[in-house]
């Protein structure tokens, strides 16, 4: 049976405006990352590229960065995808004015201006400040593990690379050997005859006399001062090991095992207090010695001394997680990045530990990479990069108190930091919050801190921990997803802070919508 179908005419002329801006409504998003991006400071960039008009002229920096930021804010992270939006996305077409960036052109824009890339966050920091979106006095540290661009399979210990390079500097021996007599055997020829326009007998390029390292020599030789990085990063992880990994292991296992005991001590006694009880009613005394007993399973005491005994063998996992992670080796491809424990799941992945500082409204202040699976030596650095931020963003004092999961916990950070109001539970987060045991002993050095969070005050700010930054982790690996594109400490620390710049824009944005007055 016929039906009335719509024409479809691929011969059709474009049937778009002749005018861009008649392409989007006026309140899309890539006009409000344009207008955003004509905001910032992007003089950086425009000084890295020669001033005499020499060589091909590159893009405007202005519609680079904007051309970034839009397609991050979409979750578009890829630079082969980035190229591809700029043909098929109508926002990317408007932002680049219907230039088609190649992917090279994008990832040589990052790694060319990484340090103007990295300033990016504290512009837009500046501006959510300029417009007064960021409220409260209070931020909250917090971590969790992301994916780097390397296999795990690939760490390898000191003996191991010790081997491999040998293995590699040998086969650059051989192969430039190889290519060193061909390059004799080549001079050796007899000239060809004048006019001979036949170029099948030519050396290939890079090989012969003149003719540069041949590709697989240079592969070679890359591969062998990677190898040699990787042993200088391990050699300096250990170095940066005061304490060894087997030592924590050890003494985690010693403090499980007292826990076992001090229970089995304490079932004991329950057992014995309830068979003294029982003997009492048999002869028809009456019970003297308080409230009536109960098996050691109802017991108070026993299931508090079960909760200590929890904890120490929670410690024991945790150290033995951070020995399997140990500077004992480390990744050949990747030797910044390092084993960390997997989120989800349990297992390992080569990656870092994502800390994030987030203040109200889960705006970020500050977003670094940690290269240890444990965040206990962390929270220095992340108050002091947040400090440095908000400083810089005109922010300098508004944050009066810094809070931490227990995870942060240590006393060296306690004294180090004692001038702040700093929180970090002590305990468990259950504990903290008053809806679990938390009586076990602290370690020492953790007593004034302890104190500090046993004050109404302090229990009432230390609950606003979660709602800061645990939110902003959501949103952030919503959006972004958890992992990086980029290798090595300079490329992945440069990608975080857009990413970051990038969440907070997403702030500043949506701060403009809801007040439109207020915008600049």
């Amino acid at each position: 049976m016929a039906r009335w179908l719509r024409p479809v005419d691929h011969d059709q002329g474009c049937l778009l405006p002749a005018d861009i801006r008649s392409w989007l409504p006026p309140g899309h998003l890539a006009w409000r990352v344009i207008e955003v991006t004509g905001q910032l400071d992007l003089a950086g960039f425009a000084a890295a590229y020669r001033a005499d008009g020499q060589g091909q002229a590159p893009y405007d920096p202005a519609m680079m960065t904007a051309l970034l930021l839009y397609c991050y804010v979409k979750g578009i992270r890829s630079s082969r995808k980035i190229a591809a939006a700029c043909v098929d996305d109508v926002g990317c077409r408007v932002i680049c004015g219907g230039a088609a960036p190649s992917h090279q052109a994008v990832w040589q824009f990052i790694r060319r201006h990484r340090a103007e890339v990295r300033r990016l966050f504290v512009q837009v920091l500046s501006l959510l400040a300029a417009e007064g979106a960021v409220a409260g006095h209070a931020a909250a540290v917090d971590g969790s593990p992301v994916s780097g661009n390397a296999s795990r399979f690939a760490n390898l210990d000191a003996e191991q690379l010790v081997g491999r390079i040998a293995a590699a500097q040998a086969a650059i021996d051989a192969e430039a050997e190889a290519w060193l007599a061909g390059a004799a055997g080549a001079d050796s020829q007899p000239p060809l005859p004048d006019g001979d326009g036949d170029d099948d007998d030519d050396p290939p390029p890079g090989t012969g006399p003149g003719g540069g390292v041949p590709r697989r020599l240079a592969a070679l030789a890359a591969r062998l001062a990677r190898l040699h990085a990787a042993q200088a990063r391990l050699a300096e992880r250990q170095a940066a090991a005061p304490r060894g990994p087997a030592a924590r292991v050890t003494a985690a296992r010693d403090a499980a095992d007292r826990a076992v005991a001090r229970l089995a001590a304490a079932e004991a006694a329950q057992a014995a207090k309830v068979a003294k009880y029982q003997a009492a009613v048999a002869d028809g005394k009456p019970w003297r010695y308080g409230k009536i007993p109960v098996p050691p399973e109802r017991a108070a005491r026993v299931a508090a001394v079960r909760a200590d005994l929890a904890t120490a063998q929670a410690r024991l996992a945790a150290a033995l997680r951070a020995a399997a992670a140990s500077p004992g080796k480390v990744s050949a491809t990747d030797p910044d990045s390092r084993l960390v424990p997997a989120k989800n799941g349990g297992g390992w992945l080569q990656g870092w530990n994502l800390q994030l500082t987030a203040a109200r409204r889960q705006i970020l202040l500050a977003a670094e990479l940690h290269d240890n699976p444990a965040d206990a030596g962390a929270l220095t650095a992340m108050i002091g990069a947040a400090a440095a931020n908000c400083e810089l963003a005109g922010l300098a004092g508004q944050i009066r108190a810094w809070l931490a999961d227990s995870g942060y916990a240590s006393a060296a950070a306690f004294k180090e930091l004692d001038h702040l109001m700093l929180l970090v539970a002590v305990r468990n987060e259950a504990a903290q919050a008053g809806r679990g045991h938390g009586r076990q002993a602290l370690p020492e050095g953790w007593e004034k801190m302890a104190a500090r969070l046993a004050t109404p005050a302090g229990r009432k700010l230390y609950a606003r921990r979660k709602a800061l930054v645990e939110p902003a982790f959501a949103q952030f690996f919503a959006r972004f997803g958890r992992y990086l594109n980029y290798r090595g400490r300079d490329g992945a620390d440069t990608e975080i802070k857009l990413l970051g710049a990038v969440h907070n824009l997403g702030k500043l944005l949506d701060y403009r919508r809801r007040h439109p007055a207020l915008a600049t």
